[in-house]
């Protein structure tokens, strides 16, 4: 008995082809089809790099950053490796967002597929989920302060808030059990609630088929999904919607192939070009840092800014539960047999309000972003401590002399030509021999010019934030850069030498 045979016998495989692969398709397909194969393509790009990712990663406060620096830097290819994780997870949401759309432009969501847009409701709020539950991983200030943010959000729920709360939290505070929680929701559960809702909702698809034109379903229709003749008359229009020319294999998997690809190839542009950003270490007394939430949360985040204080927490649950209430339960409510977008007002108005309102609140967030927490010199958001430096910086007037990135005052070129120029200095000098240096110049250099800013002018903690900022300065590409130290110490002062 050959192996075909045998295998034939047992697993069935011409009937598993059959129902699979060379099944026939309606006619007319779009591009736009392909967006649910291109989602579980992104998937299994996360699920890859994620488990890479995850054998170099500590989910602990105390070495979760240090990891991602590591991984960063050390590990081969894992900046890469990071970016692509990072914009696969936009990716996500945007091909999630698109597959949603175009199933509620064509009215696809009615009879016979109400359960499958359930299914992908689920699926949605399960990708939103990976990205909340990814921002704390790095552990940096983003991280730390949207989750605390967010976390608050869940905590003002009716009745069950503080429950929610501490669920999330593992106590009453962002720790060492709230990095453990997210990071077991975002590694263990959410992917396999993900999963066990792709397959549920493929085996929908097989079943009923792929989706067919809103035209070929409308002429001569029943005015109601819920008419007694209308699963008939469907089975027989969607029966003569099909052709024998086209098949899910290899035409409809070609064409999904096609844009998984395209899709992934531009994972890994943005990946080598952008990369994934990281804040300084997170700061729990940092109460001066400003979260902002990646944008496919920024739309919510921007809402709550604009409500009054008294309306926030209304504000803050009323709305995704209403939006997931009537997401829910849209093919149960709208029945009319209509499923062309141009014949659907009332879809077209609320669409475009949801699209238009989210597109706008967006707008008014970046527009609102200074900048100020990312200066053009660092290309970095600072921290507390960088930030108190760049403002000594400022107020002790060190830009008449000195030059960072080419930005040079009147005064600085003229009154003081020989102040070397600090765009790089991060690189060149370590932090002891910056603090040291700028308490007392003339012991470097007798003939420094630069004054001594040691007590009483600045106080040794104001130094030190100076000292912090000052060693952020590492040009363009300075954070890939090995920094290389060329110290020199004077001699240490005598007893009477020293200032009492």
């Amino acid at each position: 008995m050959s192996f075909e045979r045998w295998f034939e016998e047992r697993i069935g495989t011409s009937e598993i082809r059959r129902a699979l692969l060379d099944r026939k398709v309606p006619n007319r397909l779009t591009w736009w089809h392909t967006l649910g194969s291109a989602t579980l393509a992104v998937f299994m790009v996360q699920v890859v790099t994620g488990v890479l990712l995850a054998m170099y990663y500590s989910p602990s406060p105390d070495h979760a950053y240090n990891s991602i620096r590591f991984i960063e830097q050390q590990v081969v290819s894992g900046s890469m490796l990071r970016g692509i994780h990072h914009w696969g997870a936009s990716a996500m949401v945007v091909l999630v967002m698109a597959h949603m759309i175009r199933v509620f432009t064509m009215g696809a969501y009615k009879y016979p597929r109400e359960a499958n847009w359930v299914l992908g409701v689920g699926l949605f709020a399960v990708v939103m989920g990976f990205g909340f539950t990814g921002y704390l991983l790095p552990w940096d200030q983003k991280a730390y302060w949207a989750t605390e943010v967010g976390t608050n959000i869940a905590g003002t729920t009716p009745v069950v808030g503080g429950i929610m709360l501490k669920l999330l939290r593992g106590g009453t505070q962002l720790g060492a059990a709230t990095l453990t929680r997210f990071y077991a929701l975002h590694v263990l559960l959410l992917p396999l609630m993900f999963a066990g809702l792709v397959g549920l909702h493929m085996f929908l698809v097989i079943r009923q088929g792929i989706s067919a034109r809103a035209a070929a379903l409308e002429v001569d229709a029943p005015s109601t999904t819920d008419d007694p003749s209308y699963p008939a008359y469907y089975e027989a229009a969607y029966a003569r919607s099909k052709t024998a020319d086209i098949r899910f294999w290899p035409d409809i998997i070609a064409k999904d192939a096609v844009m998984a690809t395209l899709v992934i190839v531009v994972l890994v542009v943005l990946a080598m070009y952008k990369g994934a950003s990281l804040e300084p270490p997170a700061d729990p007394s940092d109460t001066s840092y400003v979260p902002r939430p990646e944008w496919y949360f920024l739309p919510f985040f921007h809402l709550l800014k604009l409500v009054p204080g008294s309306m926030e927490a209304a504000v803050a649950v009323g709305v995704p539960a209403a939006l997931m209430v009537a997401m829910l339960m849209l093919p149960f409510y709208d029945r009319a047999s209509s499923r062309s977008f141009s014949r659907r007002p009332i879809a077209r108005v609320a669409l475009t309000a949801l699209l238009g309102g989210s597109g706008l609140l967006i707008g008014a967030s970046v527009a609102e972003d200074t900048g100020e927490g990312t200066p053009p010199e660092v290309g970095r958001p600072l921290s507390s401590i960088e930030r108190a430096g760049r403002a000594l910086y400022r107020s002790q007037q060190c830009g008449s002399c000195h030059v960072i990135a080419g930005d040079v005052s009147a005064e600085a070129a003229e009154d003081a030509p020989d102040a070397p120029e600090l765009t790089t200095v991060g690189l060149k000098h370590s932090g002891a021999w910056l603090h040291s240096f700028m308490e007392d110049p003339g012991r470097f250099h007798a003939d420094s010019k630069m004054p001594a800013f040691g007590p009483p002018s600045l106080s040794h903690q104001e130094i030190e934030e100076l000292t912090r900022y000052l060693m952020t300065l590492r040009g363009p590409d300075g954070w890939s850069v090995k920094p290389e130290y060329a110290d020199t110490f004077p001699p240490p002062l005598k007893k009477s030498e020293k200032q009492p």
